[in-house]
């Protein structure tokens, strides 16, 4: 054979040991990169105000969810305190109470009111429950009436199936909230006198009704952030950076106790944050009792981005990752996604993608039973709604364990058929864990249309700023962030090539 032919032959061999990873440009790697962490951003923004509601109760507030509802706040400039409070009689009957309430002095010009209603430990530590209905605040102008979408529960207090807010206060804090919204459209004043109007009744013991006003700056804060979805993903990034691309959990577990804070062990990561820094080293760590929740699903993202094209690969990232505070179905849901990221590099197609996402997980654990079953009921189903009834009903528990939030998520990617706006409205229409949800299925579509293509309405108000609570790494801009996503994932693709190379089983 002539030296040509051998150099042909030479050449396709190359060819063939390289990832199609590596086919990507770097202007499109970053521009698909920060699309995922700009659509995981909007996306935690758009569901972080409605975690935990039911849909009906979404359906009802917001019937047709077109912009954010509420994340974006004003910065915290200080409260009034405790300005007075109403004793509700204890014969567990309704009453209806007109309190009044003057505001109080402040810097209007820079500074809306909210009104608050409950109590606070500053103004009285006794406990008890009870219930208020048909709440109305009233004034010459602008009445405001007991719209649901114009209050935000807070601090132990809930809106019921009966229509009512119910406060469980407990010598700390309980109350309720105007709206941001709410609070621009009342434009208060310094002595402008306000009349709350509104039914209660004594639950237990002879509670307390308190009033008060949040001062929040007329000026909304850009950015996203803090939140846990996306915190966990920048210790993965910083493992990979120090480490290079051989990590293990161990690895990561190290990085965990190093750069979080102390986290509630009520939570899957807290718990195994817990059992680490007690000695328990991942995998054993992650093998708990609430080791199947969604905490894997929701940070998978960060190792499909690291491996375009190469779901298998991101996959196992995504494994060594996630046992770190999961177990079984926990971990498949963050393979789960990492493997959709990946394909989102090279496919479109949102069938595609749930189907690389489906390669990676067990085919016979309740996991991946979950994904095929919210696929025959698309198929089923022209409308998203009758599929959501259909996936609460069977699913009613959200984040614990993972199922009706991997429902969530393959749902509004099979409605959404690749549209970023529809899909994310989508996610977080269906209740559960909204944030979560519809972070993940937003940093999909942003994965898929890359950055430029997403809308202006919802990346305008996220900017270019991103904050976290890993420690030394609480804030960032999403473009230097993707910078440095694509850096580390040149170095992931090219240590592995075509295979994966670690030097571990974990």
């Amino acid at each position: 054979m002539s030296t040509k032919p051998k150099l042909i032959v030479l050449f396709i061999l190359i060819l063939a040991s390289i990832s199609p990873a590596f086919a990507i440009s770097d202007t499109a790697y970053y521009d698909k990169v920060r699309g995922a962490w700009l659509g995981k951003c909007i996306g935690g923004a758009l569901g972080m105000p409605l975690e935990s509601w039911r849909y009906t109760d979404i359906d009802k507030a917001y019937p047709n969810i077109d912009n954010y509802v509420g994340y974006f706040t004003s910065e915290w400039k200080g409260w009034s305190g405790m300005l007075r409070a109403e004793q509700v009689p204890t014969d567990g009957e309704w009453h209806r109470m007109l309190v009044r309430v003057d505001v109080p002095q402040f810097d209007s010009v820079r500074c809306i009111a909210l009104p608050i209603v409950g109590m606070s430990f500053e103004f009285d530590k006794t406990p008890g429950i009870w219930e208020i209905r048909d709440l109305k605040i009233i004034r010459p102008k602008n009445n405001l009436g007991p719209d649901l979408s114009a209050w935000q529960a807070d601090q132990k207090c809930v809106w019921t199936e009966w229509s009512v807010w119910q406060f469980d206060y407990q010598g700390e804090r309980s109350w309720l909230k105007a709206k941001e919204e709410t609070a621009r459209l009342l434009n208060l004043k310094p002595a402008d006198v306000l009349l709350f109007s509104f039914e209660a009744r004594s639950i237990k013991g002879a509670p307390k009704i308190g009033f008060a006003f949040d001062f929040m700056t007329r000026d909304y804060r850009k950015g996203f952030g803090p939140d846990d979805d996306t915190s966990y993903q920048i210790v993965g990034l910083h493992v990979l950076e120090t480490h290079g691309p051989d990590i293990s959990c161990k690895d990561i577990g190290r990085d965990w106790c190093d750069l979080l804070p102390n986290i509630s062990p009520e939570l899957a990561e807290g718990l195994a944050l817990q059992r680490m820094r007690q000695g328990i080293a991942p995998p054993e760590s992650g093998v708990h009792p609430i080791g199947e929740a969604i905490g894997g699903q929701m940070k998978g993202e960060i190792w499909g981005l690291m491996c375009p094209g190469r779901p298998d690969l991101a996959a196992e990232y995504a494994r060594r990752d996630g046992v770190v505070a999961h177990c079984k179905n926990g971990v498949y849901g963050e393979q789960f996604i990492a493997a959709m990221i990946s394909e989102a590099f090279v496919e479109t197609g949102v069938n595609k993608l749930i189907a690389a996402g489906l390669s990676v997980v067990p085919a016979d654990s309740q996991y991946a039973q979950v994904v095929r079953w919210v696929i025959d009921m698309h198929s089923k189903y022209p409308d998203y709604r009758d599929t959501r009834r259909e996936l609460i009903a069977k699913y009613p528990n959200p984040c614990n364990p993972v199922y009706a939030d991997a429902g969530v998520v393959t749902l509004a990617l099979l409605y959404g058929n690749g549209d970023f706006d529809k899909t994310i409205r989508i996610a977080a229409s269906c209740g559960s864990d909204t944030d979560c949800d519809t972070a993940s299925v937003g940093a999909l579509m942003g994965c898929v249309h890359g950055a430029n293509a997403i809308p202006a309405k919802w990346s305008d108000p996220i900017g270019d700023q991103f904050r976290c609570f890993v420690k030394g790494f609480e804030n960032w801009k999403i473009s230097d962030l993707s910078k440095r996503i694509c850096a580390m994932g040149r170095k992931v693709q090219a240590y592995h090539g075509s295979a994966k190379k670690f030097s571990t089983d974990l």
